[in-house]
């Protein structure tokens, strides 16, 4: 490894790319691109725990891009150079939201595999060598790998974190087969030239299911992704009850990056939206949610019982009998159709 020169600058058709290279790797194998924005304060150990891993820290090299973050992201990335043995590099852009801070790490990458993890991802020992091994059995080029997240037992044993999993990986098994739609980048790995020649990420701010929406075009395009629960890893994201309904919110606010991408009658069953467009028989099929929802996860049940009554659990015993993982989903879920209502009755706000 050889220590970095001087930062350069890139000029993009995007606009202003600051590069720096702070550690380079010879010859490596696998890219982890790390997107991150105002998550200092957790970067560090998901790097450290990269340098944990049981390969050599030759065979793969680690690519920081971060979103302008107002904080001391790029402290705690150089603060790191010496420390780690891997090949390290920082870039920093404007903000411009998730799918072009990934698109830019994926650009930059100088090796065949890429692995995507989020910056609070924090990756057990063997992750690295399960997707290494994985790849090698399914050499095919539109073949990926799809690695389990769990909640991190280092989270506050809080009611919330107690019942919130954002994942819900129970529902895989391992070795299986699954859909491109479940692309998630916070653990995921692929052929960096099969995106390259298939699709990147849409560059749009916000929760906005960038995700989902380039899984969908790439299976289209014949991906084929695998679950693994070796290649596991854990979710370090400290949540709160407002930061559940706003990204909920967001994301209905944000659901015509789907709808432009694939049709009515897949984006809306896939997240539970009896709406015209999903179809009479997946609506006949939600039939029983939508019920459900209708009758206990209404406007005026989540604002006036279950948002306060789930926000009181962390220190009332009788609020804590409704803490249940059905019931913050159902509040995330209303708040997700909300936003979603509000994006087609104001077309032009949510564009």
């Amino acid at each position: 490894m050889v220590g970095a020169g001087a930062p350069r600058r890139l000029l993009t058709g995007s606009g202003k790319i600051e590069t720096e290279v702070q550690k380079e790797t010879s010859s490596p194998e696998l890219t982890v691109v790390v997107a991150t924005y105002n998550r200092s304060e957790v970067l560090g150990e998901t790097l450290t725990c990269l340098e944990r891993q049981t390969v050599s820290a030759d065979r793969f090299e680690v690519i920081v891009v971060d979103d302008g973050s107002p904080d001391n992201t790029k402290e705690v990335v150089a603060s790191m150079v010496d420390t780690v043995a891997y090949g390290l590099r920082y870039m920093r852009h404007e903000n411009r939201g998730p799918g072009f801070t990934e698109n830019v790490g994926i650009a930059a990458a100088s090796t065949p595999l890429l692995l995507l993890i989020a910056d609070d991802i924090w990756a057990h020992p063997k992750l690295i060598e399960e997707h290494l091994a994985l790849h090698a059995k399914y050499p095919q080029p539109n073949m990926g790998i799809f690695g389990k997240v769990s909640q991190s037992p280092e989270l506050p044993n809080t009611v919330l974190h107690q019942h919130w999993d954002p994942f819900q990986f129970e529902r895989f098994r391992d070795g299986e087969e699954v859909d491109g739609v479940y692309f998630h980048a916070c653990n995921i790995s692929v052929k960096r030239n099969f995106l390259l020649e298939n699709g990147l990420f849409l560059e749009q701010k916000g929760a906005a299911h960038e995700d989902i929406e380039l899984g969908y075009r790439l299976a289209k395009k014949g991906f084929r992704l695998i679950y693994s629960e070796r290649a596991s890893a854990v979710h370090q994201h400290l949540e709160s009850i407002d930061g559940i309904c706003r990204r909920a919110y967001e994301r209905g606010r944000n659901f015509n990056l789907l709808l432009n991408s694939m049709p009515a009658s897949y984006a809306l069953p896939l997240y539970k939206i009896s709406a015209a467009g999903a179809g009479f028989g997946a609506r006949l099929k939600m039939l029983p949610r939508e019920i459900l929802r209708l009758s206990l996860f209404n406007g005026l049940f989540v604002r006036g019982f279950w948002r306060p009554v789930l926000t009181r659990a962390e220190d009332s015993a009788l609020a804590r009998l409704f803490a249940h993982g059905l019931s913050y989903r159902g509040m995330a879920g209303h708040y997700l159709r909300s936003g979603y209502n509000d994006m087609k009755n104001q077309p032009e706000q949510g564009s």
